[in-house]
């Protein structure tokens, strides 16, 4: 018996229920366009304490370039599982493609990709800087921070992709060991108030370096229907990293929202 599909594959419009298998109501996982990350404009910006940022974009290619202020004294709260959370953020309400704002009610996969990285990394600076979803984006405490990103680390001259998780439960930061990725990619995916996983890898020369993937899960419920934020965060590495003044990375973010129900 012929079936009727979920959704029409040219237009991605509804198809209506299934008509073989017992019937059932198809899912629409549309619209699928990746967003490019602007931070420079519609962001509201946070510099809890002296470290900070400035940041441009180019519409053309879609690449943000960072450029560091000064940072002569390092300290665990400029790090993300350091004690406090006072590093840097851009953050703005996260919204699928059609611009519907995410909440904790929904289940979703949110798909980050981070390309078109300038030729070198900072040459004294050991960053991190993360794309991802949270609760209070101005929050300078782990758990009410709450949230969960797709890490990129420039470290010695190399990229290396990873994974930060912030919330009441714990802090938790890993990076995969293979370095000089030209392209890293992550998933973080949410039940309804819940995190089942986060995921990153990255590309080196086309190929998947070895254990270029970590992830972590989650057992903190959270409110329910509550708004959920997209945040862009810079971080020191370590605790004591320093920063020299007019350092810059650039790097085209963008992310991508499928809803699995």
């Amino acid at each position: 018996m012929p079936v009727t599909p979920c959704f029409d594959p040219t237009t991605g419009a509804s198809g209506g229920a299934s008509s073989g298998g017992g019937g059932g109501t198809g899912v629409n996982i549309l619209p699928l366009d990746y967003i490019n990350i602007n931070p420079s404009t519609g962001f509201t910006k946070l510099e809890p304490d002296v470290m900070g940022y400035e940041v441009a974009h180019d519409a053309g290619t879609g690449v943000s370039t960072f450029t560091m202020d000064v940072l002569g004294t390092g300290n665990a709260k400029f790090s993300f599982t350091g004690t406090g959370a006072e590093y840097p953020r851009s953050s703005q309400l996260l919204v699928d493609s059609a611009g519907t704002t995410m909440t904790t009610a929904d289940s979703f996969i949110m798909n980050v990709r981070f390309s078109l990285y300038d030729t070198t990394v900072p040459a004294n600076a050991d960053l991190r800087f993360a794309v991802g979803l949270c609760i209070d984006p101005t929050a300078t405490t782990t758990g009410d921070f709450d949230g969960y990103g797709v890490t990129l680390r420039t470290v010695s001259g190399s990229r290396k992709p990873g994974i930060v998780k912030l919330d009441s439960g714990s802090g938790f930061l890993s990076t995969v060991s293979g370095s000089g990725n030209d392209f890293t990619y992550g998933q973080i995916i949410r039940s309804a108030r819940k995190l089942p996983v986060i995921l990153a890898y990255g590309e080196t020369s086309g190929q998947m370096p070895a254990n270029s993937y970590t992830d972590s899960t989650s057992t903190v419920e959270l409110a329910a229907t509550t708004n959920l934020s997209l945040f862009v965060a810079v971080t020191t590495a370590t605790t004591s990293g320093t920063i020299t003044a007019g350092e810059t990375f650039a790097v085209k973010m963008d992310y991508q929202i499928i809803r699995l129900r």
